[in-house]
């Protein structure tokens, strides 16, 4: 019998904080910030499902897998690459949802701009 793996997204830029959720649904309605600096906020992820056979029972509970990537000025990931890994299999799960994900875009003064991202993914046993 295999057992589902539940994880959780944690995400943030070095500038900028990025809001996360598991689902499809985030409220996107907040409104640039008198300054013109607005976060990215995740407006679409899917879920990532792993077999326990792919996470070893030694790694901690929860592991997690750290991504880095630039988001473009459509809120979309480019250039991932895994900064902290757990197993191949599971980094590279991780990393073919993420590609699907999608964000509003940063915006400083008003313009909107393209932000290196960091996504902390917890795997939890």
């Amino acid at each position: 019998m295999r057992r589902t793996l539940a994880i959780t997204l944690l995400s943030s830029s070095l500038t900028l904080t990025a809001a996360a959720a598991t689902g499809p649904s985030v409220d996107v309605s907040a409104s640039t910030a008198p300054d013109g600096v607005t976060s990215p906020r995740l407006v679409f992820s899917r879920p990532i499902t792993i077999s326990s056979d792919e996470l070893p029972k030694a790694y901690p509970n929860p592991a997690r897998v750290v991504l880095k990537f630039d988001l473009d000025q459509t809120g979309s990931p480019r250039n991932l690459r895994v900064s902290e890994a757990l197993t191949q299999p599971v980094d590279a799960r991780v990393m073919a949802a993420v590609r699907d994900f999608r964000w509003t875009p940063a915006v400083i003064n008003n313009h909107v701009v393209p932000i290196e991202m960091t996504l902390i993914v917890n795997v939890q046993h």
